[in-house]
């Protein structure tokens, strides 16, 4: 099943937005996230979609750690081991 999902680990949600972004890419950080233009187009749509559709925010404008955790796993496609990947069934609870 992989790691349990908890929306308050701070930690795992700043460890996959430094993942995320490639070493010459430039992001806006804010103090809670970062902001939903400073990613690369089709990467703000994907955010937006989970956003309205898995975790069901109305907060479009910052994409957060806990958002990070899936878009890391989306756009590197980890070949990690189980114990290490995303629980998608604890990411939606």
């Amino acid at each position: 099943m992989g790691l349990p999902w908890d929306k308050e680990e701070r930690k795992l949600g700043q460890k996959a937005k430094k993942e995320f972004f490639l070493p010459e890419e430039q992001f806006v950080e804010d103090k809670n996230g970062v902001r939903r233009t400073s990613l690369q187009p089709f990467w703000s749509e994907v955010s937006l979609q989970i956003m309205k559709y898995i975790t069901c925010e109305g907060r479009f404008s910052i994409v957060y750690g806990y958002h990070f955790r899936l878009l890391t796993e989306l756009r590197h496609q980890m070949d990690l081991p189980s114990e290490r990947k995303l629980s998608i069934p604890y990411f939606l609870l």
